[in-house]
Formats: C-alpha cells, sequence, structure tokens
C-alpha cells in the first residue's frame, strides 16, 4: 500500500519502518519520537502510531515517548522481560508484553510473590496505582490485603496462596535476640523438680519420679550404679523427686529396668508440653524453623560387631565422613533455639527419606498459623521436600542447593554465592538478587518468567537471605552433645538408643524451661551454668 509522504512523494509502510529501524540501530537500538521527528524524512502520523506496528515497542513510561525494535527488546530484556536502556530523560522501560496492561497482569501471575504497587512502580518507571486497580476491578487479577498493603496474585486460588505464602519470607529476617546478661546459676534439684512437674501428667510407661531421674543421668553420664548413689547421697535430689530417705531410692537395676521401660512418645509429649510453654512467651517463636541431622556412633566393642550388624538399628553411612551407627534429625524453633521435634533413623537414611516423618510429628504437636518459612541444608533438596512441606504446613521449604542434581544447578548454586559474597549478603529482597544474577546464564538453561525454574532460583536466593537462620541448629546439636551427652551413647536396642536420643532433648529443654520458671532469662538458650 502506497501512502503520501509529508515531502510530497509516496512511499510505502514498509519504507518507513525500514528508516525507523536504520535510525534506532544508528543511534544505540532507542529513540525519542521526538528525535525519529527531526532526524528522518518518516511522516508524524507514522511515528504516532508505532505502538500499533507488529516492529516496535513504545516504552511503558515517559508517556511512550521511546522507541525500540521488538527484536532488540526480545533479545536484550532480562529473563522477568525487562530491557532498561538509558535515555536522555533517565531510563526507558520496554517489557515484551508491550502494554502497561499486559505487563502488570503477566507480573501478579508469574512472580513467585505476587507484585504491590511500589514494587511495580519501580519495574515499570511509572505510577501503576490505577492500572493495578483497575485490573483487580475487572477481576483480571486478585487483589488481597497483606500487612497493611495490597498485594496483586494470580487469579487461581491455588496460585494465589502459593504467592502470599511466599510474600512473607520476601524480605531478609533477623528474629536471633541479643544474647541477655547471666543471671547467676541453674540448680539441677530445682531442674529435677520442673520436668517432674511436667512428667506427673505424661509419663504412664513408669513412675514420673523415675523419669526425672533419668533426665539428671543425662548431665551426669552416669551408669545406674553411679546415679542411685548419687541420689542417695544428695538431699536435694531426693526431696525433688520426693524421696524420704535414702533408702526409698531405687536401685540402679530398678533405673535400668525404668530406662529400658520408658517410651520415647511419652518423653516426645514431655518435650512438646515444655516447648509450647517457652514457645509462648517468645516474640517471634513459630515463624521459621530449622530442619537438619547429625550423626551418633554406635556403642560397639570389636569392628567384629560392627562388621557382622550386631548392633541393633545401626548401619554404616555417610556424613561428614563414614560411620557407623544412627542419624538424629531435629526440627528447632529459629526463635527459641529450642528443639521442637526429634526422630531417630538408622545410618543409612537419607536426609530427603527422613524428612517426611520428622515434619509430620511437628505438624501434629504444634500449631503452624505463624509459621513462614522451614531452613534445612542441601541434603533436604528435592521438589517432593518442597512439595510435601507446602501442603503439609502451608509454608515454602528454602533449602540450598544440592549441586549433584545438575551441573546447571551448581553453576547457578556457585553464581548466587558470589554475588552474595559481592553483595555482603545485602538484598532487600530476593527480586534484587535475581535481577543481578548473569541473564546469560538464566536464558542458556531456559529459565523463563514464571517458571518452576524460576521459583526454584528464587527460592535458592531466599533461602541465602535468611542462611544466618540455620546456624542456631548446629548451635542445638552442640548444646545436646556437650551438655546432655547426645553421642555418648550406652545401649544396644535399638528402642533405648532413641529413649536416650529423646532424652537428650527433653534434659536441654528441661533446663530451659527452668531458667523460664525461676526468672533467670539469660540462662534459657543454654545450662552451661548448670550446678
Amino acid at each position: 500500500m502506497a501512502t503520501k509522504g509529508s515531502d510530497g512523494q509516496n512511499k510505502s509502510s514498509s519504507e518507513y519502518k525500514r528508516t525507523v529501524r536504520k535510525y534506532l540501530r544508528e543511534h544505540g537500538e532507542v529513540a525519542s519520537k521526538g528525535e525519529l521527528r527531526a532526524g528522518t524524512d518518516v511522516p508524524a502520523w507514522y511515528i504516532t502510531q508505532l505502538a500499533s506496528q507488529d516492529t516496535f515497542y513504545t516504552s511503558l513510561n515517559h508517556n511512550s515517548e521511546y522507541v525500540a525494535s521488538k527484536h532488540v527488546v526480545g533479545h536484550r530484556s532480562t529473563h522477568d522481560g525487562f530491557w532498561r536502556p538509558e535515555v536522555d530523560d533517565g531510563i526507558a522501560v520496554f517489557h515484551r508484553k508491550e502494554t502497561t496492561k499486559a505487563t502488570l497482569k503477566h507480573l501478579a501471575f508469574t512472580r513467585p510473590s505476587g507484585l504491590t504497587t511500589p514494587e511495580a512502580n519501580d519495574l515499570l518507571g511509572r505510577r501503576c496505582y490505577r492500572p493495578l486497580q483497575k485490573l483487580a476491578e475487572q477481576d483480571e487479577v486478585h487483589a488481597a490485603d497483606r500487612r497493611d498493603t495490597t498485594v496483586y496474585v494470580h487469579s487461581w486460588p491455588s496460585r494465589r496462596d502459593d504467592q502470599l505464602t511466599q510474600r512473607e519470607t520476601d524480605q531478609p529476617t533477623d528474629i536471633t535476640p541479643d544474647n541477655p546478661a547471666e543471671d547467676g546459676y541453674l540448680y539441677r534439684d530445682e531442674l529435677v523438680a520442673t520436668f517432674l512437674s511436667v512428667a506427673v501428667s505424661q509419663i504412664q510407661s513408669i513412675p514420673p519420679e523415675r523419669a526425672a531421674a533419668l533426665v539428671l543421668r543425662q548431665f551426669e553420664g552416669d551408669s545406674f550404679d553411679a546415679l542411685e548413689r548419687r541420689l542417695r547421697r544428695n538431699h536435694s535430689f531426693r526431696e525433688a523427686l520426693e524421696y524420704t530417705e535414702p533408702e526409698d531410692v531405687p536401685d540402679g537395676t530398678s533405673l535400668w529396668r525404668a530406662f529400658d521401660d520408658l517410651q520415647p512418645e511419652e518423653l516426645r509429649n514431655c518435650l512438646q508440653s515444655m516447648c509450647g510453654e517457652l514457645l509462648a512467651d517468645h516474640e517471634h517463636a513459630g515463624e521459621f524453623i530449622v530442619i537438619d541431622g547429625t550423626h551418633i556412633a554406635a556403642w560397639a566393642n570389636t569392628r567384629e560387631e560392627i562388621e557382622n550388624g550386631d548392633v541393633e538399628g545401626a548401619s554404616w553411612g555417610k556424613h561428614e565422613g563414614s560411620f557407623y551407627g544412627y542419624k538424629v534429625f531435629l526440627v528447632v524453633d529459629a526463635a527459641s533455639e529450642l528443639p521442637v521435634a526429634i526422630t531417630m533413623e538408622t545410618g543409612k537414611r537419607n536426609d530427603t527419606a527422613a524428612f517426611e516423618p520428622l515434619i509430620e510429628d511437628f505438624e501434629e504437636r504444634y500449631g503452624t498459623d505463624d509459621l513462614q518459612a522451614a531452613l534445612a541444608d542441601a541434603g533436604f533438596d528435592s521438589q517432593d521436600n518442597r512439595e510435601f512441606c507446602q501442603e503439609e504446613l502451608d509454608c515454602p521449604l528454602l533449602t540450598a542447593i544440592n549441586p549433584r542434581r545438575s551441573s546447571s544447578l551448581k553453576q547457578i548454586r556457585d553464581d548466587i554465592k558470589e554475588l552474595f559474597k559481592e553483595r555482603e549478603d545485602e538484598f532487600d529482597s530476593p527480586y534484587e538478587a535475581l535481577e543481578e544474577l548473569p541473564q546469560q546464564l538464566l536464558s542458556d538453561y531456559g529459565v523463563e518468567a514464571g517458571s518452576v525454574e524460576e521459583t526454584y532460583i528464587f527460592q535458592a536466593i531466599k533461602e541465602r537471605m535468611h542462611r544466618h537462620l540455620r546456624a542456631g541448629v548446629e548451635r542445638v546439636f552442640s548444646r545436646l552433645k556437650s551438655f546432655t551427652g547426645l553421642d555418648r551413647v550406652r545401649a544396644r536396642k535399638e528402642a533405648n538408643v532413641e529413649t536416650h536420643v529423646v532424652l537428650s532433648a527433653v534434659a536441654l529443654v528441661a533446663a530451659s524451661l527452668t531458667a523460664k520458671r525461676y526468672d533467670k532469662p539469660g540462662l534459657i538458650r543454654s545450662p552451661s551454668r548448670l550446678i
């Protein structure tokens, strides 16, 4: 089709198109409409209608003043579809979805944690309140109120719920309180009395006072005969356990039988009860949990016993090298650093396989309404675990990337690590970090906005932003081993080993509860001043 040019000559639209493309190539691939009018013979009416052409985009900001070819925007845009070249007025913003409405709807649908008006303003370089509000009024996106702000998310309820859950962990969180001043000492007889007050309603398999004596034994590492002698000699222990005379103290054999009969599930009930009392008074309790595992060696006298598999429930496994024994898995409340759930598996059990029973036990015992995320190391990195956590706890599982899963994930993990090192871990949101990842790397691996792969990388970035919370579980394992003898197993029957493991956690939390009840907050997190 021929059209009348401003110079009076007949020219076709294709010629005008070629002229504009040539001008853009010669001027950094972006130009204002004013520059096109002044620098070409293309008529003003054609330049005004560039947005309707199938070859060009106009900018989302600056009142659509800037022009770029679709080909260039498509090749130079970041993984989320934006290209932001510098222009005379600052930054021109283009997006592969072309229009403001289509771009905002795309972002609300594909961003893992939705879109707020301030975020949209920053992304598009213009005010977006009215177009977002109009999309919501037309039911093209859903508007949800969260923490005094409106979040625009997917219109499907299942996608919407996932996005709103993700929103909870978009900001780096510091919930670790300063260590308060020490408050003197904790006393063992007070600890025994504290645990006994819980045990009387939870322990049915043995007399509660014998269970309290076994908790005391965890701190001492005594044999059962030595425990008997300690209780007989110490008046304050006997008084706490309600033994009137030394002769009332059970002998070593009776104490061993009590240990053999004690049910780990009853101990877990005690743990739940004590943790519940402690968590109720903590401002940030229940917001983040950390899952991790450690190994403990089996009690075996000879190499032959190990090679013949004579120790019930023990097996060869790998954790910081090879070992023969068991794996202990914890759920730790990140804010209070309390071991709220504990399980034991054979040494060869994979971390991923142990995840579901641990989470199920935690979910059955504690409310998860305030839970924002579960954190774990690369050993728990699997899509099945993430889906199970979301379904069971209604929160995301943020794990480090397991580089053994694929070479591309290893490269992404290394790039994220380097990026956080360069920025000294200072990112205000995961989107900020995602924007700074090498875009060529993302496109090489076919990572598109809103895809499973982007969500995976997004989760890995968020894990990095919250990684400091994971240090708490290592401190808990250290306290369990240092103070309550977690790794000092003196039993071979699998059920007795489990009893020992859960008793270690119970003893540690009993010390914390004692510190709370006796108004010594500086001693709640560690029994280092127990006498």
